[in-house]
């Protein structure tokens, strides 16, 4: 099972930046091959965000056309996704609690114990530094 981190969905939508060609190859074999894939809903939730902030898209979208994307991702495109369970608690406290991190780490951790309780063995991000420690069998960063 594959997927992939917010990051590569903004690259891969957002035709202005350098890093566009590159996602937009991984987000189209997503899309060729849906039942391959699983998407986390914490990623899609980040995606709205940062698809609504003028400060990280020069023309952001507005409510209802950044929400028809994750909608289209989650319901339309055939991909398979998952989200964080009230189960994956003491995985995700386990090794927290005795490793200092930065704050915003806690994100990236719910992330990668929700993805590997999911199966997910292929893992794209373009912050590979940040999901090395999870333990994917395979950690892509598409753009480098």
């Amino acid at each position: 099972m594959n997927s992939l981190d917010t990051n590569i969905l903004v690259y891969a939508i957002n035709v202005d930046c350098s890093e566009h060609e590159k996602a937009k190859a991984v987000y189209a074999s997503m899309l060729d091959a849906p039942a391959d894939w699983i998407l986390s809903d914490q990623v899609l939730f980040e995606f709205y965000r940062i698809m609504r902030n003028p400060k990280v898209i020069s023309l952001p979208l507005s409510h209802a056309a950044a929400l028809d994307q994750i909608v289209f991702l989650r319901e339309e495109t055939g991909v398979l996704h998952c989200s964080y369970e009230t189960s994956f608690w003491n995985d995700f406290l386990s090794d927290f609690k005795k490793n200092e991190k930065k704050s915003s780490h806690i994100f990236d951790r719910i992330l990668g114990v929700t993805l590997l309780k999911n199966k997910v063995e292929t893992f794209y991000t373009r912050n590979t530094k940040d999901f090395t420690e999870f333990g994917f069998q395979t950690l892509l960063n598409p753009i480098d």
